[in-house]
């Protein structure tokens, strides 16, 4: 009998096997494809490398407290 479970879950799983630095590698990546496909949307006929320097918003670091 196989479970069933949703793509978020599966990612939360996985993200909480990685050591602390690896989490925010994930974080950062995870920001940069947002902030990639909000970029298309505003300039579809532009590519996103020559709008990436227009960008001003922060990115979210991790926290130190740990959800177990």
């Amino acid at each position: 009998m196989s479970k069933t479970i949703n793509f978020e879950q599966a990612v939360l799983e996985n993200l909480r096997q990685l050591p602390r630095e690896k989490q925010q590698e994930v974080l950062d990546f995870a920001q940069f494809l947002v902030q990639k496909a909000e970029q298309k949307k505003q300039f579809p006929s532009e590519s996103f490398e020559s709008n990436i320097s227009s960008t001003t918003e922060p990115s979210l670091k991790l926290s130190q407290a740990r959800n177990c």
